[in-house]
C-alpha cells in the first residue's frame, strides 16, 4: 500500500492489501488507515493477490469513492479472491468468538454461527468493483492533466501489471514507476516481466532477494516428472503439492499437462482440490491474450490449456475426504501453499505419516506457517490441535516460483535505467536481504523505507 500525492493535491493509492504479518493483531492492523480515505482519488491494483487487494473493500467501506484501475484478469480475479477472504475472516471470527464464549461460560446452539464484525461485506465488494475500470497493458491513460497512466507486464500472475506515472509540473515530466510483485523468468502461463523505460524513480518488490533459485523455470517438466516417477511409481505413494489457488495451481496442472501430451506422463490419477482454484483457472483459461507464447501455443493445438483425461475436478468437501481412503498412488494438488486453512491440511494429515508419500512444497512459507514447521524437519507437527508423525518426505521446488531471484531482479533494475534512474526503493520483503539485494545495485541511489515513511521527489 503506497500513496502518491502529486502537486496540486490529487492523490494516487497503489494496491491496499492485508497486512497478515501478525495474525494476532490481525484486526488492529487492517481496521483504519493512515489516512482519509476519502481523500483518495485514484486506486491502482496491480495484481488480485489478497496482500495487494484484499483491503480495497474496507477502502469503500471507509468513504473513498474514486476510480480503481487494473487489468481485466485482476478485477475478475479480484472478484473471487475477496470474497473467498472474507469467508476466511468470517470462520477466524466466528471460532474466536466461540473461544471466549468458552472461557466465559456461555453457551451457543451446535451448529450455531456468532454474529461476527468483518472489514467488510460482499456489498463493498460489489461496490468496489462498480468502482473499477480496466486498462489494457501498453495504453497510456490521462487521468487529468496533471497525470497519466499505463500498465506494463509484470508476470507473477494472471494479468499482473506493473505501473508507469507521467507527472507533469510546471513544464517538467517526472517519473515514477511501481513494479508491483514481478514474475519468474521464463514461468509456466505468464509473460517475463518488462521492464519500464525513462523511469526517475523506481518503488520495487525484492522478495527473493538475496536468494538464487536453484532450478530454472524451463526445465519444470523435468522436475516435477521426477518427482511424480519417484513417489507414485518407485515408492507407490501419494505426492500432495500444496499450491496457491491463484497462479501456483494453474502452473503446476499446466506443466502436468505438458508431460501427458508428450506421452511422458504415468496412467495415475491427478486430483486438484480447490473451489477457489477451479473457480480461477477459469479465468485464467478465457483470458487466453494474457498468457506467454508457450500457453497461447498449447492452447491452438491441444484446444485447453488444463483439460486432459487423467485430470480430476474435486468439487465437493465429500469428494475431498474420498481421497484420504484412496491407497493407490496419485498426485493431490491443494491450496493454501503454506499449508494454513484450506483443504490442504486434510491432506497433509492424512499423508504425512508414511513413508511412501511425498509433501512437495512448491512455495515460499513463512515462519510460523505448517508448510515452514514441515521443510524445518520436525518429527512431529500439530495438525487441527494433534500432534502428527513426520514420515512422508518433505521437499521443497523453487521451480514454480513466482518472483524473480537476486540475479534477475538486479537485471531488471539496469533494463529499468536508460540513465534517467535517480533512485530506487526497495519493499516488499525481508530486511536482511533487501539489503543484500541493495549492496548490489551501483547504478543509482536505492533506499530501503520503513513503513509510514515519506519522501520527496520533487524539489
Amino acid at each position: 500500500m503506497h500513496l502518491l500525492e502529486l502537486p496540486s493535491g490529487t492523490r494516487v493509492l497503489i494496491d491496499c492489501g492485508l497486512d497478515y504479518e501478525k495474525r494476532k493483531e490481525f484486526e488492529e492492523r487492517n481496521a483504519t488507515f493512515p489516512f482519509d480515505p476519502k481523500s483518495i482519488d485514484l486506486l491502482i491494483l496491480t495484481h488480485a493477490h489478497i496482500d495487494h487487494s484484499g483491503n480495497v473493500p474496507n477502502l469503500v467501506r471507509q468513504g473513498f469513492s474514486g476510480t480503481i484501475i487494473g487489468t481485466e484478469p485482476t478485477l475478475e480475479l479480484s472478484d473471487y479472491l475477496l470474497h473467498d477472504s472474507l469467508n476466511i475472516q468470517r470462520m477466524e471470527l466466528a471460532a474466536k468468538q466461540k473461544t471466549i464464549w468458552k472461557n466465559s461460560g456461555k453457551r451457543f446452539k451446535k451448529g450455531k454461527q456468532p454474529q461476527v464484525q468483518t472489514l467488510y461485506t460482499k456489498k463493498h465488494i460489489t461496490e468496489m468493483l462498480d468502482q473499477s475500470v480496466s486498462l489494457p497493458y501498453g495504453v497510456e491513460y490521462a487521468f487529468n492533466e496533471e497525470l497519466s497512466i499505463s500498465l506494463y507486464e509484470a508476470g507473477h500472475i494472471l494479468g499482473a501489471a506493473s505501473v508507469r506515472f507521467t507527472v507533469n509540473h510546471n513544464g517538467q515530466k517526472t517519473v515514477v514507476g511501481f513494479t508491483g510483485d514481478l514474475g519468474n523468468a521464463n514461468s509456466k502461463l505468464v509473460p517475463d516481466p518488462k521492464p519500464m523505460t525513462g523511469l526517475n524513480y523506481l518503488v520495487s518488490e525484492s522478495t527473493y532477494g538475496g536468494r538464487k533459485h536453484l532450478t530454472d523455470s524451463q526445465k519444470a517438466e523435468d522436475s516435477l516428472l521426477e518427482e511424480i516417477i519417484e513417489t507414485c511409481v518407485t515408492r507407490g505413494g501419494k505426492l500432495v503439492i500444496p499450491a496457491f489457488s491463484v497462479g501456483r495451481t494453474q502452473a503446476i496442472i499446466f506443466t502436468i499437462h505438458q508431460l501427458y501430451r508428450a506421452g511422458r506422463l504415468p496412467e495415475i490419477p491427478i486430483f486438484t482440490d480447490s473451489p477457489l482454484a477451479i473457480r480461477s483457472t477459469k479465468v485464467y483459461q478465457h483470458n487466453i491474450d494474457f498468457l506467454n507464447e508457450e500457453a497461447q501455443a498449447f492452447q491452438q493445438q491441444h484446444g485447453s490449456l488444463f483439460d486432459f483425461p487423467l485430470l480430476q475436478i474435486i468439487e465437493d468437501e465429500k469428494e475431498s475426504e474420498m481421497l484420504s481412503v484412496m491407497n493407490t498412488p496419485c498426485v493431490i494438488i491443494s491450496a493454501a501453499g503454506m499449508v494454513e486453512g484450506g483443504r490442504i491440511q486434510m491432506h497433509v494429515r492424512n499423508n504425512v505419516g508414511y513413508p511412501e508419500n511425498t509433501i512437495l512444497i512448491a512455495g515460499f512459507c513463512a515462519e510460523g506457517t505448517l508448510g515452514h514447521r514441515l521443510l524445518s524437519g520436525q518429527d512431529f507437527v500439530e495438525i487441527n490441535r494433534k500432534p502428527r508423525p513426520v514420515h512422508a518426505k518433505i521437499k521443497r521446488t523453487d521451480v514454480f516460483s513466482a518472483h524473480p531471484d537476486h540475479p534477475q531482479m538486479l537485471n531488471y533494475f539496469r533494463a529499468s535505467n536508460d540513465g534517467s534512474l535517480k533512485q530506487l526503493f526497495l519493499v516488499h520483503g525481508d530486511a536482511t536481504q533487501m539489503e543484500l539485494l541493495a549492496n548490489d545495485v551501483d547504478h543509482t541511489t536505492v533506499h530501503l523505507p520503513e513503513k509510514g515513511q515519506t519522501f520527496e521527489l520533487i524539489e
